[in-house]
Parts: C-alpha cells; structure tokens; sequence
C-alpha cells in the first residue's frame, strides 16, 4: 500500500513537471530560494563549526556554565546540556542533528538522545520573531508571549519526562569512538563536507514539498479549505503565511499560527529524519512527544488569550 502511494505522488509530481512547467517552475524557485537566502547562511556554518567541536571534543567550553542549571533541571548529561543549548538557539533541524552527533560519537547514549530529541527540535527565535510574529502577525508586542508559549511547552514536557524517569544522564561516563585521530586538515574537510550534505538533503525536501504546495494550487477553487489544511501542514512557511492571511478571527489565527510552529510541518518532520535517522520505534516516540508539546501549546495558549 505504501508503494503505491508513493508511486502516485511521484506520478502526480512527475506529470506537474511536465504539464505545468510555469507553476512548477515558480514553485521550485521559491523553495530553493528560501532555502538559499534563509537556511544556507544560518545553519551551513553552524553545521560546520558544530562538528567540529563535536570532533574535537571542545563542546565543554560551552556548556560548562549552563550544565549546572540544565543538568539539574533536566537531568540531561555534560554534552546533552550542548544539544539543548544549540536546539534552542539555531532551531529545527540543528537540535536533532547536534543530537545525532553527539550520539554517533558515543558522548551520549541512545535513551539520553531519545529524551533530547523530544524536546530540543524547535523553531529558531529568529523565525519565530521576525517571521512569524512582525512579518505575517504584525504584532510586534506579542512577541515574548510567543516565544514564551512556543518555548515553555517543550521545557515543560522535558520537565514532566524527567519526573517520570526520576532518573538522570549526568553521570553518563562518554565513550568516544577509538579511531585514528585525523590530520587537522582532514578533519576540517570532513566537517566542511557533513555540513554540505547535510543542508543538501535540506534543500531537496525544501523543493519537494514546494512542489506539493504547487500541486495542491492546482485543486479547484471550491476545495480551498482543504487547499488551505493541506497546504499548512506540508511547510511551516507557506502555513504561516496562508493562516496570517486567512479571514479567521485573531484567537482562532494565534491558536492556529502556534500550533503550526509547534509541530514544525511534514517537510521539517523530513529534514529531522534526514539529519537523524530514527528507528519505527524511536519515530513513534518522537511524534508522540511532538504531540504532548503541540497540546500543552495551546493550552499555554489558551491560558495567556483567555485569561
């Protein structure tokens, strides 16, 4: 069944190449465009630099202040506090893919980076400011409410799977991989090319879902609330965009814009799994989270518009 539901969307996008090449040429230079002027200066290099202090074992230096705080709250481990720390800071998909380093350098283990995952995969603060709340809201005051929101449901969530573990990945002992230490050289190529692939794979589900969004364009003028549903749920950026615009009232639009930011779309789902392989089970765990997260959102969000 899979397959040949795949082989149909592969057909449809296949045909909408070849029969609307206008539309799935505007469609496609919009999506490598966004990826080349938004994602490529912001998370290629931070992709780089992080490797390499991931490969140098220099991450310390920067989570030796907020271990601590973070350790005790969260129980993560000395190097998991540093993939808390960047998925905050740089957003979806850099907390999975520090995650999935981390991991396959054996800096933490496979239950901690389960745990990591769950809740430090989030949208950046810049998107979320600039973006979301003063380019499509227009209402810059709302601005650390949002933020508030959208980053307290995680920590939330990490916080209540911490009182259920009634455990702790601090005094998790690393065991780096032994291997021949390479040149610096080298190793510098390495990260340089890990970082390049990686924002590659980002940038094909970028133009794959761009051109989904084209298709869905194509549906007829009397489906446009599934047009709409459809077209939200595939790529945050279009989504924010068409609910910003929409004729809904203001609760029902804010309720609509954070649940999109929460859950981050189909199309960040893929670059997450791109970055971070996961197992049918780890997936299963990780939606589940990311669902706990999008409910305990909007009741935050209810609580702030309603009282």
């Amino acid at each position: 069944m899979k397959r040949i539901l795949l082989t149909c969307l592969l057909a449809l996008l296949l045909g909408f190449l070849l029969f609307f090449p206008d539309q799935a040429l505007a469609c496609a230079g919009s999506g490598l465009l966004l990826w080349y002027k938004n994602l490529v200066p912001v998370l290629l290099p931070f992709m780089f630099l992080s490797n390499l202090l991931i490969r140098l074992d220099c991450v310390l230096l920067f989570t030796g202040l907020i271990h601590p705080l973070l350790g005790r709250l969260f129980g993560t481990s000395l190097y998991g506090s540093y993939a808390v720390l960047a998925g905050f800071l740089f957003g979806c998909p850099m907390g999975a893919k520090v995650t999935g380093d981390l991991l396959s350098q054996n800096l933490i283990c496979e239950e901690e980076a389960g745990y990591l995952v769950s809740f430090v995969n989030n949208l950046s603060p810049a998107f979320i400011i600039s973006f979301a709340v003063h380019q499509n809201l227009g209402i810059p005051s709302l601005t650390g409410p949002t933020l508030c929101i959208l980053y307290g449901a995680p920590l939330l969530w990490a916080l209540l799977c911490r009182i259920r573990r009634r455990s702790s990945f601090r005094e998790f002992i690393p065991k780096k991989k032994a291997s021949k230490v390479p040149e610096k050289l080298e190793l510098i190529d390495a990260c340089i090319l890990d970082g390049v692939v990686n924002i590659a794979k980002i940038g094909g589900y970028i133009l794959l879902f761009s051109l989904m969004a084209g298709v869905l364009g194509l549906l007829p003028g009397n489906l446009a609330p599934l047009k709409n549903i459809l077209g939200a749920s595939l790529e945050i950026t279009a989504g924010v965009q068409a609910v910003s615009q929409s004729a809904l009232s203001f609760p029902v639009k804010y309720l609509c814009l954070l649940a999109l930011c929460s859950f981050g779309g189909i199309c960040g789902l893929m670059q997450t799994l791109s970055v971070c392989p996961m197992t049918p089970a780890g997936l299963r765990q990780y939606l589940k989270a990311k669902a706990a997260i999008l409910g305990l959102c909007l009741l935050l969000a209810c609580l702030f518009l309603f009282l």
